[in-house]
């Protein structure tokens, strides 16, 4: 996410307001965010490519899931549902 988005969803969580593209008319809301992100952020803000005010506000509670690469038992799981999803959908 590039720093200006960063800001702006900042802002959201922060005052509780955003402004519509092309309107100047603020709008206030009241949002609860779940973020997902493939990297870790931590080193990501240490560079400088992340906030650290926004990683402060999103680190509330933290679920550090593996990847699959380091979790190879959840493959052939989850090749063996997908096979029979589809399997189904193309009525096999």
């Amino acid at each position: 996410m590039s720093l200006e988005a960063q800001g702006k969803l900042l802002r959201v969580l922060q005052e509780h307001e955003f402004e519509a593209v092309g309107s100047s008319k603020t709008v206030t809301v009241d949002v609860r965010v779940i973020a997902a992100s493939n990297r870790e952020l931590a080193p990501e803000v240490q560079a400088g490519r992340f906030r650290a005010d926004l990683f402060y506000r999103l680190n509330v509670f933290l679920i550090d899931l593996p990847s699959l690469r380091e979790r190879r038992a959840g493959t052939p799981v989850l090749a063996e549902y997908f096979m029979q999803r589809i399997a189904c959908e193309l009525d096999m």
